[in-house]
């Protein structure tokens, strides 16, 4: 009785034997799944990641709910320095000052969103003096006639 089941079996490879053949296409499924998984992985990122130099924002109760126009972000730090994006100009003058306006200005000839053309994202630290920041205001205002400045702040928790 064993040989006969073991008989059935090796008839039963015979016939699958003619269709295990060796395929010659790609599977392209898992290809692209792992890369639909980075994709997402990857815009989820840039949602988190900050645009602009990490600064400790100052807190606030009320806020606009306007939607980001991608304009160019110019931050000052805690030291007084000055930078356009992530890029360090270094601390405020009028060297500096004229090199942050390059940057924008070369920024809004070629904008992520048309919306961003003519303002800027100021992002200050919360314990910064504001002697340090009113220079780049007044540059802004004065010199590159900037139609508006966006402040950025933290949203203050709202604690019970």
């Amino acid at each position: 009785m064993a040989g006969r089941f073991h008989h059935r079996w090796r008839v039963s490879i015979r016939r699958n034997a003619a269709t295990d053949v060796v395929r010659n296409d790609i599977n392209v499924t898992p290809l692209v799944d792992v890369m639909l998984v980075l994709l997402i992985i990857f815009m989820l990122m840039t949602l988190i990641m900050g645009r602009g130099y990490d600064v400790i924002l100052p807190k606030a109760h009320n806020y606009s709910q306007e939607k980001d126009k991608m304009q160019p972000v110019v931050s000052v730090d805690l030291d007084g320095n000055l930078f356009v994006e992530k890029t360090k100009l270094g601390p405020v003058t009028t060297a500096t000052l004229k090199e942050m306006a390059d940057q924008v200005e070369a920024a809004w000839k070629a904008p992520k969103n048309p919306d961003g053309v003519g303002r800027i994202y100021l992002k200050a630290d919360d314990k910064v003096e504001y002697i340090k920041v009113y220079p780049v205001l007044e540059y802004m205002n004065k010199i590159m006639n900037v139609q508006q400045v966006d402040l950025a702040i933290a949203k203050e928790s709202e604690e019970p």
